[in-house]
């Protein structure tokens, strides 16, 4: 038998499998002994070798009474060479001093030599006696009772990676969600203690319960494996033995596992062997697959095809289920007529049969193929194929293994490349076409993979047909050639009868195809021999002219300098001067002579000179590189430079690689991870070192950025991927000769923007069966998604939306007999992307119930979506009032989101570069900028990134386009967004973006003048003194100091800082801070630009006068010279007067002068006096009080006399005026006193949310501006009546008209402004005022104008009747009466001043005082007081003090000596009061 056991050859192929699989080959062959010889019993380890030799480590203890013993045997030791040789098999490799322990007064020191130390472990337990740094120390006070003595530092620092399992329980799914956004968007390094770090973190599985058990659902790239799957039941589809999701939490404690990528690979392989039924047999017999090691599993092994030689010809048949092609059947011929099985009667070469002898060995080749896309496990396994054989396996040995052939994609197509003493022969360099030059009738490279499966035949073993110069045009790959010369040809070779062709099939990859031949030998059988047969090969030669091959040959460069010894002439700065084109032609002749000699050259030529002596760039294009070749080539070439000058070091060069870098995955999503890979195919051995640039500047590694380098590859892996990622990526490898170097494009269809969804994360209702709750998800339009509930689809309702794509799922509430939540998943299919929805259903009543969080209980939770174009969440909680009370909002325009992620990578070269798209991209999106806090936050972050960057010579640009940017963020528009980061768990958002701006600010470094809307930078050198007049709002005055010489001096004005700095001072109570409110009452205002001063050079100013003109006029209390402190409340930042003191305040100018610079502004009181507000709260209420009172009472009057009093159409429209006003001022008061209710007071609530609920603020603002209208526009009624009947005394109206007109006049108007009101300002959320008061706003829609333009509209009105009244008495009274008369229509005149004046409201004349004199106390009191009191002073004036009313009450009727009533009947005109 031609192989002693029947699985020789496939133990044979399986144990090359795994050394090809695995690399590991001396672990296999290694003979290792294990003869333990006992030394001593200080042996503590042993480690194995890659020989048959044992290494021990021991230790010894040596007891020395003095230092100067311990210093001999240092001496010694320092002394001895080592290794010493004990006898023939045993020596001392090396002794070393590890520990010495000494006492001192108190205790024994243990100190390590050099190179040892002790581990953090000891150093904690016993006590360091010296510094402890990275983990470890030299010093511990005591003697370890385990007997350890210091260790190798070397081996204490090398890092050991471990994987830990921690288990989270989390009832808030929105916690899960968050905790995965930070781990995929964060780089980690944690650092648990001084040797333990957390590198990586992530989710694997998370589990949740659903209506009856739980669900496990594993992350991206995790599975449940098979058994889980089948055991706990999938709760969806099983794919490739694995599940994503099981109806349980595992009882063994499993996770989730890695998923793991499965590589096939198909290997043929060719066996010689006389007994083919055998072999058949045996592979029949072997169930499959068979596994050979955990990573390693052949599934199946087939024969194809067995070869037999008959008396006069050598047949090929094939197996079952295959067949040979028609056109290798046309070919070859077929050995019968038989159309499913056929046969071809020449095989590609010829055999002997085996010989008798015994004493013969058999060879067999056997060709394997490797589809690999690692060339790092080609270099590697071509290194390590050198040194391991031959290798035994029994009765077979293998005695070499060799690459033969690599395969790798070029620009062109694929070219195949021979390894050392391997070619193609020539009819393959010319059908296929040559990518080097054909020498000696062979080529080493081909540009296609050749049709047969043939590979590199052995240069020194295969005779080579010559090459016919005449030859037929090259045809492609896979295609017949249309004539293909072929020379006679015997091949002889010593093989058994039969051979067999298998197959096996495990796995497939991608290029390079690496062909390795095994050659192992076997004794042979006792045969007879069989002679060597000659076979002439069937040709049909045709005469044609010769066509270069059409595929295209690729051209590298390699770009190469060398630097001369010779001085730098400026003359080579000039390509067309003649120095520079002499010294070129020179140079370049030598470049010619020594690199012409490569193989595939095709030239070499200068590309420049530069300075540094004279460093010469030249680039070496050739068709391959052999790169010995080129290593001998750039040591020769300086002894041929020397003739031009002397060459300084060794020549660098710089492979151009044609193939691009490899990234991973092919589509990446923004916010996942991208990974490029670069390969140096060219050198041999490790890599020292790797470069990478992005769009041409350098990558370091950091932050979100890892660059590794691991044997010839180094890997460049960009955490949380963004669209500004996109662009060309380089690297460069330095390896051991050359350096390597490739690029690649990433592009807009590599990085794609993930999928936003927009849901409503927890929903709240309230059950009621058969209610329908509709869930709504959107997501960009270029996604599709699906609701799913567990792993049922259900089924939706498109939603209208011209920019998204948005579905609504309707749920219909069933079963309420106890409160649970029901969990909805919204997913985009592809790629895989979901935000879950957790609908809360509860029994209990309503607490809370306000869009946009809807229905909910005490305590509970609502998180809703951002809006369109923002990603995020808004959150809040139910609060016992009913009101829903803010919590977070995270919503970030997308863009800005991306900028703060790339700021975290910047260098000082990118710069500006990025504050020019970052100023681009706020000036565009500043709309939903002001609006977002979270953007706003990040815009702040990102300035401080930069100034953290750049410290020093920041240029003009920069500063431009970062003010350019804060100008957009300080707007009026963006003050409650301010408010909110002033009032948020930090509070020091402000104080960082001043802090960022003053650092950018001293860094300038050239004089620079530069304004925007609402910011003005001056930069400028002064000698002595300084004064400027800044935007005319700050004029700065730095007196005379002849030590000021050349200084440069910045300032920057802030017209709008007001709307962004907190006004908190050095004498704020901080226990009234509030994470959800806008701080607490804050009693002074920042009336004054702020105008931060900085100067270049490192002068000390002591004297600097500030003069500001106020912002608010109105304001003068205690103004306060201040500057922005930014250590004060624990670095949260304060207002401080320290250095500053108050000058003046004259004309509305406040003088400051401090002694230092910073960012200096002002404060004020603010309109009303602190020491004011209770006691004008007092008043306020109490006369409202009064006022309701006497309206009720007035009422009641009113319908008691009506009868009596209104006889006359005058005096009935009086009469109704007097009611409707009183009416109408009556409501309007008691809906000011709901309003009140619903919103906080500060001073009553200090340190709570203000903020006021928008739905019953809103309703209660409607009505008190409709009733406080009302009023006005009754008074207007009454000023008109009068008007008419004094000035038109012979016109006469009828009743029912006057008494329209009234009523349109007094209600219908009123209702038209309101309504306009609401219609124009509600839609906006811009009604009502947002906290502290329901009111109609002002700082952002002025709703207020629409009350106070009708109000003073009517007041100018009324005193123009009243003037116009008064007239005509005191003409009337003036022409008729005699001097008695004169003095009674003095009176008269008097007692309508003194009526008119209060029931016309002009006691709101006072309010302009209050406005005038903001901090006048008389004058807010008497405003308080008298508008308080209206209802009062229509009572009195408007009833009582009417003599007939009086009579009626008093059942008596006055006297007339005229017959006629001689009560005036005055129309009553008030104005309300309004309490802001």
């Amino acid at each position: 038998m031609a192989i002693p056991k029947n699985d020789l050859v496939i133990i044979a192929l399986l144990q090359t499998i795994i050394i090809l699989e695995t690399g590991n080959f001396s672990s296999h062959f290694s003979m290792v002994h294990y003869e333990e010889d006992h030394f001593v019993s200080h042996i503590r380890e042993k480690r194995t070798v890659t020989t048959d030799q044992w290494n021990y480590i021991i230790e010894v203890v040596v007891n020395a009474s003095n230092v100067e013993t311990i210093q001999q045997i240092r001496s010694v030791l320092n002394a001895t060479s080592f290794p010493k040789a004990l006898d023939n098999s045993t020596e001392i490799s090396d002794i070393s001093i590890t520990t010495v322990c000494s006492s001192n007064a108190t205790s024994i020191q243990c100190r390590c030599e050099e190179h040892f130390a002790w581990p953090d472990s000891i150093c904690v337990t016993y006590g360091a006696c010296d510094e402890i740094s990275s983990g470890i120390c030299k010093c511990i006070d005591g003697i370890p009772a385990d007997g350890q003595s210091c260790q190798s530092i070397s081996a204490l620092l090398t890092q050991v990676e471990y994987a830990v399992d921690v288990e989270l329980n989390v009832t808030d799914i929105e916690t899960v969600d968050y905790l995965r956004s930070l781990l995929e968007s964060s780089a980690f390094n944690l650092a648990l203690g001084p040797t333990v770090n957390v590198t990586h973190i992530v989710i694997t599985t998370v589990c949740f319960p659903n209506d009856t058990n739980f669900q496990c659902w594993c992350e991206e790239q995790y599975v449940w494996s098979f058994d889980n799957c089948i055991t706990y039941g999938a709760c969806d589809e099983i794919i490739g033995d694995t599940c994503q999701c099981i109806n349980s939490i595992p009882t063994n404690g499993q996770y989730c596992q890695p998923q793991t990528v499965f590589y096939e690979y198909q290997i043929f392989i060719e066996v010689n062997t006389t007994d083919v039924d055998q072999l058949r047999n045996t592979l029949n017999s072997i169930s499959f697959p068979v596994q050979i090691s955990n990573q390693l599993i052949i599934s199946e092994a087939i024969f194809t095809t067995v070869y037999s030689q008959n008396l006069t010809e050598i047949q090929c048949q094939c197996e079952d289920d295959y067949l040979w092609p028609c056109d290798k059947c046309a070919t070859y011929g077929k050995c019968n007529s038989n159309t499913t099985s056929t046969y071809f009667t020449t095989c590609p070469q010829t055999t002997t049969s085996p010989t008798t002898d015994p004493s013969l060995l058999y060879e067999y080749v056997i060709s394997v193929e490797l589809n690999i896309s690692d060339v790092i496990q080609i270099n590697r396994l071509r290194s390590i194929l050198r040194n391991i054989y031959p290798v035994s396996i029994n009765d077979v040995q293998i005695y070499g293994v060799n690459i033969s052939t690599v395969c790798y994609p070029s620009s062109a197509g694929y070219q195949y490349s021979c390894e050392d003493q391997y070619r193609w022969s020539c009819d393959r360099c010319l059908l296929y076409g040559s990518c080097d030059n054909i020498t000696e009738d062979t080529c080493g490279c081909i540009n296609a993979i050749p049709s047969d499966g043939q590979y590199c035949q052995p240069a020194d073993q295969h005779n080579f047909t010559a090459c016919n110069i005449s030859t037929t045009t090259p045809s492609p790959p896979n295609s017949t050639p249309t004539a293909t010369p072929h020379g006679n040809t015997t091949t002889a070779t010593m093989s058994p009868t039969n051979a067999t062709t298998g197959m096996i099939t495990t796995a497939v990859t991608t290029t390079p195809t690496t062909i390795v031949t095994i050659a192992t030998s076997t004794p042979a059988p006792n045969t007879n021999p069989t002679t060597a047969t000659s076979t002439k090969a069937a040709t049909t030669t045709t005469t044609t002219t010769r066509v270069p091959p059409t595929n295209s040959i690729t051209e590298f460069n390699v770009e190469m300098s060398v630097e001369l010894n010779k001085t730098y002439p400026p003359d080579l700065n000039d390509k067309s001067s003649s120095a520079y084109k002499d010294l070129e032609s020179r140079i370049n002749d030598v470049l010619l002579n020594e690199y012409k000699g490569l193989t595939g050259f095709v030239n070499v030529s200068v590309t420049g000179f530069s300075e540094g002596s004279i460093v010469t760039d030249f680039t070496v294009q050739t068709r391959q590189i052999i790169l010995p070749e080129v290593i001998n080539a750039n040591t020769n070439l300086p002894k041929a430079m020397a003739p031009i000058a002397e060459v300084i070091g060794s020549v660098t060069a710089v492979f151009k690689s044609p193939i691009p870098i490899t990234s991973s995955p092919d589509i990446i999503y923004t916010g996942r991870t991208m990974t490029l890979m670069c390969d140096d195919k060219l050198n041999e051995g490790d890599i020292s070192g790797s470069v990478w640039t992005f769009k041409g500047r350098e990558i370091k590694s950091g932050g979100r950025i890892i660059i590794s380098n691991s044997g010839v590859t180094s890997s460049l892996k960009v955490n949380n991927v963004i669209l500004r990622d996109i662009g060309r990526y380089e690297c460069t490898l330095t390896g051991s000769n050359i350096s390597f170097s490739q690029n690649g494009d990433v592009t807009k269809e590599k990085i794609k923007k993930a999928p936003i969804i927009r849901v409503q994360s927890q929903v709240n209702v309230k059950c009621k069966e058969g209610q329908k709750q509709s869930l709504q998800c959107c997501v960009q339009s270029t996604y599709t998604i699906k609701w799913f509930r567990d792993s049922e689809l259900l089924s939706t309702n498109p939603v209208t939306n011209n920019e998204e794509n948005c579905i609504k799922y309707d749920y219909t509430l069933s079963s309420c007999s106890e409160p649970r939540q029901i969990v909805f998943t919204c997913k985009v299919e592809s790629p895989l992307y979901e935000e879950k929805t957790v609908l809360n259903v509860f029994r209990d009543d309503v607490v809370c119930n306000a869009p946009p969080y809807g229905e909910g209980q005490e305590g509970d939770i609502s998180s809703i979506g951002c809006d369109e174009g923002l990603e995020g969440f808004k959150k809040a909680q139910c609060q016992s009032s009913g009101e829903w009370r803010f919590l977070e909002d995270t919503c970030i325009v997308t863009e800005i989101k991306e900028l703060l992620i790339d700021s975290e990578s910047l260098d000082e070269a990118t710069v500006p570069e990025f504050v020019a798209d970052l100023n681009m991209t706020v000036t565009n999106e500043q709309s939903q900028i002001s609006n977002s806090s979270a953007a706003i936050a990040a815009i702040v972050d990102i300035i401080g990134n930069i100034a953290a960057i750049i410290t020093d010579d920041v240029s003009q640009s920069v500063i431009e386009d970062v003010l350019g940017t804060v100008d957009v963020i300080i707007g009026d528009d963006s003050r409650e967004s301010w408010e909110s980061l002033n009032a948020n768990e930090t509070r020091n958002s402000s104080s960082r973006l001043l802090g960022s701006l003053e650092s950018l600010a001293s860094g300038l470094a050239e004089e620079v003048n530069f304004a925007t809307q609402r910011i003005l930078l001056n930069s400028t050198t002064f000698n002595n003194s300084f004064r400027a007049d800044l935007n005319s709002s700050v004029v700065l005055v730095i007196p005379n100091d002849i030590n000021l010489i050349n200084v440069l001096i910045t300032t920057i004005t802030f017209r709008a800082l007001n709307n962004v700095m907190p006004t908190r001072n050095s004498s704020f109570d901080t226990s009234l801070f509030n994470a959800n409110s806008n701080e607490t009452v804050i009693d002074d205002n920042i009336n004054a630009a702020v105008v931060l001063v900085q100067i270049k050079r490192n002068e000390t100013i002591r004297n600097v006068t500030l003069s500001y003109s106020k912002l608010n006029e109105s304001l003068s209390q205690v103004p306060q010279c201040v500057f922005w402190n930014f250590a004060l409340f624990g670095y949260l930042g304060g207002w401080d007067d320290e250095g500053c003191t108050f000058v003046s305040d004259i004309n509305n100018t406040v003088t400051c002068n401090c002694n230092h610079l910073t960012s200096f502004s002002l404060l004020m009181a603010t309109d009303i006096p602190p020491d004011l507000r209770e006691a004008l709260d007092i008043v306020t209420y109490v006369g409202v009080a009064i006022s309701l009172a006497s309206l009720v009472i007035c009422l009641i009057i009113e319908g008691y006399v009506w009868k009596a009093i209104t006889r006359n159409s005058t005096a009935f429209m009086r009469h109704v005026s007097i009611i409707n006003t009183a009416l109408s001022l009556l409501i309007a008061n008691i809906c000011f006193i709901i309003g009140a209710s619903i919103a906080k007071n500060p001073l009553e609530n200090p340190g709570e949310d203000f903020v006021v609920p928008l739905e019953p603020c809103s309703t209660a603002t409607f009505f008190m501006h409709f009733f406080y209208l009302a009023v006005f526009f009754w008074m207007l009624v009454s000023g008109l009546l009068l008007f008419y009947r004094t000035v038109m005394v012979f016109s006469h109206m009828s009743r029912s008209i006057m008494l329209s007109i009234g009523f349109l006049l007094g209600y219908g108007c009123p209702l038209i402004i309101a309504v306009i009101t609401v219609a124009v300002t509600a839609p906006g959320n811009g009604y009502i005022r947002k906290d502290e008061a329901c009111w109609l706003n002002w700082l952002e829609t002025h709703a207020l104008l629409a009350m106070v333009i009708p109000a003073l509209v009517i007041v100018s009105i009324n005193l123009v009747i009243v003037i116009v009244v008064l007239f005509k008495m005191l003409r009337r009274g003036v022409g008729d009466a005699t001097q008695t008369d004169e003095r009674h229509t003095l009176v008269v005149i008097l007692r309508f001043a003194v009526y008119l004046t209060p029931l016309f409201g002009l006691t709101w004349a006072l309010g302009i005082g209050t406005m005038i004199s903001s901090t006048n106390k008389g004058i807010h009191i008497a405003f308080a007081f008298f508008n308080s009191l209206q209802g009062l002073f229509i009572l009195v004036f408007g009833t009582l003090l009417n003599s007939k009313i009086r009579s009626i009450l008093s059942r008596t009727l006055p006297t007339s000596s005229t017959g006629s009533n001689n009560t005036t009947e005055v129309p009553v005109v008030v104005f309300p009061l309004t309490v802001d």
